[in-house]
């Protein structure tokens, strides 16, 4: 499961307002009064700003504040209406009321920057639909949906004043939680695309979902039924369901579709020992896809047949400058390196909320923000690869230096210092290695041991080679790594170099 976070309160009480075309009759009264205040407001300032002299007797004062006013009111009224009518016609929805209901969609608490980027620029369908959840005493606003051929994004807020909601997840990457499609005859589950985002906000007991499921575009313009279908509880019992349906009808409008533009780039790479091919990258306004194939991104076959993948040296690199946040979930971790995007001058970030996306057979997909020109691109590989996403760009490679920095910058990338072993700490290792020679079938030397890691739950470190991947054995807590480590005679944690 997709680890969530939560946090005390929202940037700003989400507010239920109508950003449809459609909006209901009071809500529009509304705005004509703002409209009105407005244009009173304005002409009280016009008229302190422009007051005519009394000296001007041959000046027909009254006459000129008449014709100003009605001047001003009829032009007022005008932009007024200008504004409205093109409201209406090239956006779903006013900005600044996009701002005010899609407030926390737009915040970084949506670990999701493909959603905070449609919604700043004006893409999506506005739906603000309200359902009643009568059993769980959960009420339901459904607030938007923006999709492109690859993955629909369904934004909605969940809120209850008796149930605690910390807890409840709508979890369709591996939870109870499912979406079916229902347009006409046609009834089917949606595949999830990553893992959404969610924020909890502990004070309004209110849950904010940004949830991401395959594309449904081919149904624009058809009438569509969405039927979330139950909760998932994670907590300290483990993981329970709340039986339950929440329904969604609208018809599918053109305004929540974006477009995808598909560039072939067909460029080889290497990077630590190994080749790559940057396939293709897929441009929209959800996300920036760099589609790769490697000589380690092929599935691998056990002895059974059963074919499994394992993580690539470019996809460790993409992942290490992943951080969990308490408060905003999946971000940047700006003191590590890992692969970027650069986009007119701008670094672009992965989006790693949409983990476990898959390519096709051997593909490896990368995924991005949304970039600001999608003909200036360039993708950064750690500090020494630049690669223009384009066909007719030079690659950009440094020489990598010798073994020893590179495993230095290996460790350092995963928070690691490395220290030599003392006369007695080698004496140590030398009796540990004597008592456990069979324990490992891979050959191994130590490197050095771990800086001011003794109070951790780390109990080894260990760098391959020829891979140049890190990984680390690790106890429950750090009471009892300092048990094994007692058991194992090591006063030290030992930095292991594996010979493949």
């Amino acid at each position: 499961m997709k680890k969530q976070y939560e946090n005390t309160e929202f940037d700003n009480p989400l507010k239920k307002v109508n950003s449809d075309l459609m909006w209901n009759k009071t809500k529009k009264q509304e705005l004509k009064k703002r409209i009105l205040v407005d244009i009173e407001n304005l002409e009280s300032n016009e008229r302190k700003k422009y007051s005519i002299s009394k000296i001007s007797k041959k000046i027909n004062v009254s006459t000129f504040n008449k014709r100003s006013t009605l001047y001003k009111r009829f032009s007022l009224a005008i932009v007024v209406c200008l504004i409205i009518v093109s409201t209406f016609i090239f956006t779903p929805a006013f900005a600044v009321i996009q701002e005010v209901y899609d407030k926390i969609f737009s915040s970084k608490h949506i670990d999701d920057t493909g959603v905070r980027t449609a919604i700043n620029q004006g893409y999506g369908q506005a739906l603000d639909q309200t359902f009643y959840d009568k059993k769980h005493d959960i009420t339901v606003h459904f607030e938007m949906v923006v999709m492109d051929d690859k993955e629909t994004k369904l934004l909605l807020t969940y809120q209850s004043k008796k149930t605690n909601l910390k807890n409840y997840y709508l979890d369709i990457f591996e939870g109870d939680t499912s979406i079916n499609l229902i347009v006409g005859n046609v009834r089917k589950i949606l595949k999830n695309v990553g893992w959404g985002s969610r924020y909890y906000d502990s004070k309004e007991n209110k849950v904010a979902e940004a949830l991401s499921f395959e594309s449904i575009k081919e149904f624009e313009g058809k009438d569509i039924r969405l039927e979330i279908e139950n909760l998932t509880i994670y907590d300290d019992n483990g993981a329970s369901t709340v039986h339950t349906i929440w329904p969604l009808s609208f018809k599918l409008e053109k305004s929540a579709i974006s477009k995808r533009k598909i560039v072939e780039i067909n460029k080889d790479f290497p990077f630590r020992g190994e080749t790559y091919k940057i396939k293709k990258v897929e441009f929209s306004a959800l996300e920036t896809r760099v589609v790769v194939t490697g000589s380690d991104t092929k599935l691998q076959t056990d002895e059974s047949g059963v074919q499994y993948r394992v993580m690539s040296k470019l996809e460790h690199k993409f992942l290490n400058a992943r951080k969990i946040d308490k408060k905003y979930g999946y971000i940047v971790d700006d003191k590590k390196s890992g692969v970027f995007l650069k986009s007119a001058g701008e670094k672009v970030e992965p989006i790693f909320s949409k983990g476990e996306v898959e390519g096709a057979k051997d593909e490896y997909i990368m995924i991005f923000a949304p970039v600001k020109d999608r003909q200036d691109c360039i993708l950064e590989v750690g500090d020494n690869i630049k690669i223009p996403l384009n066909k007719s760009g030079t690659i950009e490679i440094q020489a990598e230096g010798n073994e020893e920095p590179n495993i230095n910058a290996l460790l350092a990338e995963n928070g690691f210092t490395v220290e030599p072993l003392s006369k007695d700490e080698m004496k140590e290792m030398d009796l540990y290695l004597e008592k456990y020679p069979k324990e490992f079938s891979i050959d191994r030397t130590v490197i050095g041991k771990v800086k001011n890691h003794e109070n951790s739950k780390v109990l080894e470190v260990s760098i391959s080679q020829t891979s140049g991947i890190l990984s680390e054995v690790q106890a429950l807590n750090a009471e009892d790594a300092k048990i094994a480590r007692k058991e194992s005679s090591l006063s030290f944690i030992p930095i292991f170099l594996t010979h493949d």
